[in-house]
């Protein structure tokens, strides 16, 4: 916040805080909703489907344990380091990278009949998210119009989070048992990422394009 001073007067005026949403503002904030919620799905659906699988290929609790806990365990080492990845590669080509690779991680883990596979599918996806997390916070700081604005999308994507992990819950409540997990899989990541990738193809067609909107 910048402070001018008065002239004559020797007064301190504090310059107004600009607080306009412009229409790239909102288009972002669409744009990074749908990649919270894919992550979101990612980041509950083991806790959702866990039990499902183990019925499934017969794994014992320790298996089952671990099968939870390595994506959680490769999304942490991602998040500290990959930073200066997301710095050195540009946002839009590692953010559709990423997005594919989810796309391709689950329906790898929906192909795949064995416990291995299922926990390379696992990790693979716990580094993507972790990559996500640090693209997501370039984006906010670069590419909203103020400070006011940056912190107002931020909350609003939390909050937005917070819906894809309930929604996650709620159709796992009542779809798992009818269409068995691995639909379940298909219709609740890949359909969230699909948006997402129309968006980064057709609005951010480049990174000049973003770093004039900065």
């Amino acid at each position: 916040m910048s402070e001018v001073e008065s002239e004559g007067t020797g007064e301190e005026e504090i310059a107004p805080i600009q607080n306009t949403w412009t229409r790239e503002d909102w288009i972002l904030l669409a744009f990074l909703a749908l990649v919270y919620i894919v992550d979101a799905i990612e980041i509950y659906l083991p806790g959702v489907v866990n039990q499902a699988i183990s019925c499934d290929i017969h794994m014992t609790p320790l298996q089952e344990g671990w099968l939870g806990i390595i994506m959680y365990i490769t999304m942490a080492i991602s998040i500290v380091t990959s930073g200066k990845l997301s710095e050195s590669v540009p946002k839009r080509e590692l953010m559709l990278v990423s997005l594919y690779a989810s796309i391709a991680c689950n329906l790898f883990s929906v192909l795949v009949h064995t416990y291995t596979t299922l926990m390379v599918a696992r990790a693979l996806i716990g580094i993507i998210v972790g990559i996500n997390v640090n693209v997501i916070a370039l984006f906010f700081a670069t590419h909203v119009s103020s400070k006011c604005v940056k912190i107002q999308a931020y909350s609003a994507a939390n909050c937005v989070w917070a819906a894809g992990a309930g929604w996650i819950a709620l159709l796992g409540y009542f779809l798992i048992e009818r269409v068995g997990w691995r639909v379940f899989i298909i219709f609740t990541s890949i359909p969230m990422a699909i948006p997402a990738i129309l968006m980064l193809h057709f609005y951010y067609t480049s990174e000049s394009q973003d770093e004039e909107r900065v």
